[in-house]
This record gives C-alpha cells, sequence and structure tokens, in this order.
C-alpha cells in the first residue's frame, strides 16, 4: 500500500509527518537529510530525499557509479559537475551522471534545499554492480578515499 508523509512546513521550513530530520554526520556539520520516499516506505525501486545545506556549506565532494537528479527548491548556490562550476536556484532541475565528480554548496545568503531521486541502494548493485564511492578534499580536489562494496 502507498505512503502519504504531509507536508508540514512553516515559515520557510521544509518538513514531512513521519520523516525524521537527520544530520549527514560530523564531516558536513549544517547539512541535514529527510528521507521520505524509501524502504520504509516499502519502496524497493527508489530512494528520494531532502537535503538542505545552511549558508556556506557543501553536499559530499565525490563521484560514484550512479546517476541521480536533482530539483532545487529552496535558495541558491552552485553545483561543480566535472571542472565546471554552475549557478543554481529554485525550480533548477540538475542530473548527475554516473561517475561524474559532483557537490552542492549553498550560497551565502541562506540555505540551500533540494529533492534528490536515486534508486534504491539493493536495485544500484543489481544495475550497477559493485558500488564505487570517491571522496575528493573539499579544499584542493584531491582523492581523499576510494570505497566498494558488493
Amino acid at each position: 500500500m502507498g505512503t502519504i508523509h504531509r507536508f508540514q512546513g512553516r515559515n520557510g521550513s521544509w518538513a514531512w509527518e513521519g520523516v525524521p530530520l537527520q544530520e549527514y554526520g560530523e564531516s558536513r556539520p549544517g547539512v541535514t537529510v529527510q528521507r521520505f520516499i524509501s524502504r520504509q516506505d516499502n519502496s524497493n525501486n527508489m530512494e528520494i530525499r531532502y537535503f538542505e545545506l545552511q549558508a556556506g556549506m557543501s553536499s559530499n565532494f565525490e563521484k560514484h557509479n550512479y546517476e541521480h537528479a536533482v530539483l532545487v527548491l529552496k535558495g541558491t548556490g552552485t553545483v561543480q559537475i566535472g571542472d565546471e562550476i554552475h549557478e543554481i536556484g529554485f525550480g533548477d532541475a540538475i542530473f548527475i551522471e554516473s561517475d561524474d565528480v559532483h557537490r552542492f554548496v549553498a550560497g551565502d545568503e541562506g540555505p540551500l534545499g533540494f529533492m534528490c531521486a536515486v534508486l534504491d541502494k539493493e536495485l544500484r548493485f543489481q544495475v550497477h554492480g559493485e558500488q564505487d564511492l570517491v571522496m575528493y578534499d573539499d579544499n584542493t580536489g584531491e582523492k581523499r578515499s576510494r570505497e566498494h562494496k558488493k
């Protein structure tokens, strides 16, 4: 049976009923994620998340062997895809191809919020095989780590 997570955001905040707000982690202060379509909702094929980056904060600087689609819902900032940096804002739709190096950076004036859709983790393995994640240093762009998952 399907699931409805009712929107409950107020005064510029974004929130959905029954969807916990999670800090992204110690390496990304000022970045939160809400996963509102995923295995917790019995989705076997996709995961949709809402990320919010506080002013000046960035997403992981990374590449991986699966694609994802992004829709900007709040604020302005930039997206780096490969060596190119693009200004982004409300309503912009962004497609990140498999193995594109990428990161999102919020502008200085306020949070950048965006929806991100990816294949479910289990389906990523079926479609793309072993998962390959490469992380880069935010300042130098040098490869920081590489992770493979089977």
